[in-house]
């Protein structure tokens, strides 16, 4: 019998691979030390002490020095920290801190550290979910990944959401202006309406999430930012009719994780008034797999991962479709479309290259 012959391997391909996946194991590591930081607060420390070494830095965040050492050399190896071999001094720069510290910059990443540990908490139920269908219910995403999601959705609504994409749709914004009346279908912990409500001070606004838990701290930060005689939120599966009716209908990285989206666009389209829009942020994504894997942002793994391992996966759990995070531009024309809109405009803003935005009309 013959021997199989061996293929002949491109060998800088392995090695280039190799070290990839080496990468990935290390980014996975990283990711480890990144939430006990969030947790702690460390890239906070580093900001504010300047050039410090591991000894004065473990004072200040009040932690163990060996501890504290590891995690700083680790993080000067993976490029997030600056090391001086001189004075064997670390330090954060201004413009890795505008990304790790300040909560209220346009490009705050450190919350999504702390939506990992529930990520891989449900790591056995993706499992079986794999093996047999069906998926990991909302109810097994808890108070630490919401909170994370919500700082990390944040800062797009302070730092854009009054300034540029309402201005951008005219007749939104003198409606709101006068007076108008506004819905965000699937408000999570309600950010985007309290910044809504700061902009537009005439304006009335209501949120629904079919997650009793979000409603419940949607309502306590209405109260702590004393709106709550202008904004309240209610538990609403939006597939079975929206209470009232209104001028703006918002859903912001929300309508590729609903289960049933084709009933959700046609209770949004009856819950509009005459001339009234549905605002849509998603995703830069799109629905063609070459297109993500050729993404310009190099985002295309990111979609969906973070697909499978929440927004696809929560939708089949209670028998939904499972659109996913990359639904893209097609598949938003097609589902509200088929509702009976007949105006769709994408919007495009140049600082928002992570998302795409749409203003939909009947």
């Amino acid at each position: 019998m013959c021997a199989e012959p061996v293929p002949t391997l491109d060998m800088d391909a392995v090695h280039a691979f190799a070290f990839k996946v080496i990468g990935d194991v290390t980014a996975s590591q990283m990711d480890i030390l990144n939430v006990i930081a969030d947790r702690l607060g460390l890239f906070e420390h580093l900001a504010e002490a300047g050039a410090v070494t591991s000894a004065d830095f473990a004072e200040r965040a009040g932690i163990d020095e060996r501890y504290a050492r590891e995690w700083l050399s680790a993080m000067a190896c993976h490029g997030y920290v600056d090391f001086d071999d001189g004075s064997k001094s670390f330090s954060l720069s201004p413009e890795h801190a505008f990304c790790l510290v300040d909560q209220d910059s346009p490009f705050y990443l450190g919350s999504m550290f702390s939506m990992a540990p529930t990520m891989w908490s449900n790591v056995d139920l993706l499992t079986e979910a794999f093996r047999h269908g069906g998926g990991v219910p909302q109810t097994r995403f808890g108070t630490e990944f919401w909170c994370g999601f919500e700082r990390f959705t944040r800062p797009a609504f302070r730092n854009n959401l009054v300034q540029d994409w309402i201005p951008e749709m005219p007749d939104v914004d003198t409606k709101l202006r006068e007076g108008g009346v506004v819905a965000d279908v699937g408000c999570g912990n309600g950010q985007a309406l309290l910044f809504l409500a700061h902009g537009f001070p005439n304006a009335q606004l209501v949120g629904f999430d079919n997650y009793a838990p979000a409603i419940d701290a949607a309502n306590l930060n209405a109260r702590e930012a004393g709106l709550a005689d202008r904004v309240h939120y209610e538990v609403c599966d939006v597939t079975e009719g929206i209470p009232g009716t209104y001028d703006l209908i918002t859903s912001f990285d929300v309508v590729h994780d609903m289960p049933r989206p084709r009933p959700a666009m046609l209770e949004i389209k009856r819950a509009l008034n005459p001339g009234g829009t549905y605002f849509v942020l998603e995703f830069n994504l799109s629905g063609d797999l070459q297109h993500n894997i050729d993404h310009p942002l190099g985002i295309g793994a990111f979609g969906y991962s973070a697909s499978t391992n929440y927004c696809m996966t929560q939708a089949l759990a209670v028998g939904g479709g499972g659109t996913g995070t990359c639904m893209g531009e097609e598949k938003a024309r097609e589902l509200v479309t088929e509702a009976g809109f007949t105006h769709f405009r994408r919007l495009d803003f140049p600082n928002n290259p992570f998302n795409l935005f749409y203003e939909i009309r009947a």
